[in-house]
C-alpha cells in the first residue's frame, strides 16, 4: 500500500495581495511497510492570479505539477495529495509511480 511519507513546503512566494501566491512542495511517496523507501515528487500550489502572471510571462503553461487554489489551505493540499495517492494504488509499484507522475513531477522523469 502506498502512503505519503512526507510533505514538505520547500519554497513560498506571497505576492502583494492575499490572492497572489506560489508555494512549492516536495512529497515522498512509498510503500507503507518499507522504511526509508520512497520516491520524491514535486508540485506547486498557485493562485489563479499567480497562474495568470506565469502564463503572461511564458504565453503557455502545461498544467502538470500545479494545484490551483483561490485560498491557500494546507489541510486541503494534504487531502488532495492523499486522495491522488489512494487513486493511484496498484500492486505494481512502477505503474503506481507512473500514474502518480501524471499529477506531480517525479524525480525519475527525464
Amino acid at each position: 500500500m502506498l502512503v505519503v511519507k512526507s510533505l514538505i513546503q520547500s519554497y513560498e512566494d506571497w505576492g502583494t495581495d492575499i490572492d497572489d501566491f506560489y508555494i512549492s512542495f516536495e512529497v515522498d511517496i512509498g510503500c507503507k511497510d518499507i522504511i526509508g523507501s520512497a520516491d520524491m515528487f514535486t508540485f506547486e500550489v498557485v493562485s489563479p492570479k499567480r497562474l495568470s502572471k506565469i502564463v503572461s510571462d511564458s504565453n503557455i503553461e502545461i498544467g502538470r505539477g500545479y494545484l490551483i487554489m483561490n485560498d491557500f489551505n494546507i489541510n486541503q493540499v494534504q487531502q488532495v495529495v492523499n486522495n491522488i495517492v489512494k487513486k493511484c494504488q496498484n500492486e505494481d509499484y512502477n505503474l503506481a509511480m507512473k500514474d502518480i507522475s501524471k499529477y506531480f513531477r517525479w524525480q525519475m522523469d527525464n
